[in-house]
């Protein structure tokens, strides 16, 4: 099968997309929110610029040998797939690539019969200006499907090498809830943290944030745990330190977010935790505090 990758939004992950989709010559088109500047230039680690493809927004219906990526905000996802619910066949896989938890409820609900996949990656890209994305720091990909589907199988080894080019390397997961609340455990220690401080990652490396973020990781472990995923708390907190030290020159997605004045994904985010805690009956004030504290900004 010949498959068209379809990506949305004119976010700095899904330019990464796009530029990857183009340097492999794959067959790939983005669409744009009427209104909103699209990407036109992915800038690579090396300095290279690739030109990025648009799609006339009159888009017309998705077949099955199309893939649709949505690399949003999680506050767009909703609105995303009910736009995106009529114009895509049952067969049409659908990516969801953001921040946070709660696309895969949402995706339940809206396009219950579609193959919905999840991914979450580990590069670094940074939106210079309204037009070009630049490629700050090299990551991996990982990648699932998001709830049983009869295609789930062969897509694994259909899709997998696409995204590859896309946005590898790429590892497949089975247990692909455990990569996200991973993933999500990170983004609650680093992203509000320095998106109140006003600071790069590498700040948090500094010892006054150790015991916040010790704090932060071991209430997401807790929580965690009691949703059926088992993270060790100690561990955790390691794997942050080593993200802060790897991303030490970055600002985080909710930096940016705070300090270009765009809403963040506080909800999704250290909200999901607690939201989920509070369901549980586990207390987790540090991440309310996050929470609070960024929704007051």
């Amino acid at each position: 099968m010949s498959w068209r990758i379809n990506i949305l939004g004119s976010g700095a992950i899904g330019g990464l997309c796009a530029a990857g989709a183009h340097k492999a010559k794959l067959t790939y088109r983005c669409f744009v929110r009427q209104g909103r500047n699209p990407l036109r230039y992915a800038e690579e680690l090396d300095g290279q610029i690739t030109t990025l493809e648009y799609a006339s927004n009159d888009s017309y219906p998705l077949s099955d040998s199309d893939l649709l990526i949505m690399p949003l905000k999680a506050f767009q996802l909703e609105d995303a797939l009910r736009q995106w619910q009529g114009k895509i066949s049952l067969n049409t896989p659908v990516l969801l690539l953001h921040n946070g938890m709660g696309g895969v409820e949402l995706a339940r609900d809206i396009i219950p019969d579609n193959p919905v996949l999840l991914a979450t990656t580990s590069h670094g890209a940074l939106k210079l200006n309204a037009d070009t994305v630049k490629h700050t720091g090299l990551g991996a990909t990982m990648l699932g499907m998001a709830f049983h589907h009869p295609r789930a199988l062969s897509l694994q080894h259909q899709l997998t090498p696409i995204m590859e080019a896309c946005i590898g390397p790429v590892t497949w997961r089975d247990d692909m809830h455990n990569a996200l609340w991973q993933k999500l455990l990170i983004n609650c220690a680093i992203n509000p943290l320095t998106a109140l401080a006003d600071v790069k990652n590498g700040e948090l490396s500094h010892a006054s944030y150790r015991p916040t973020l010790q704090a932060i990781c071991e209430e997401v472990c807790l929580t965690a745990q009691a949703c059926g995923i088992f993270i060790d708390a100690k561990s955790a907190l390691e794997q942050v330190l080593h993200v802060i030290e790897n991303t030490a020159e970055n600002y985080s997605s909710m930096h940016q977010d705070i300090a270009h004045k765009r809403p963040t994904e506080i909800d999704a985010i250290n909200g999901y935790v607690v939201k989920q805690a509070q369901k549980k009956g586990i207390d987790v004030p540090v991440n309310t505090q996050m929470l609070l504290a960024i929704k007051a900004l």
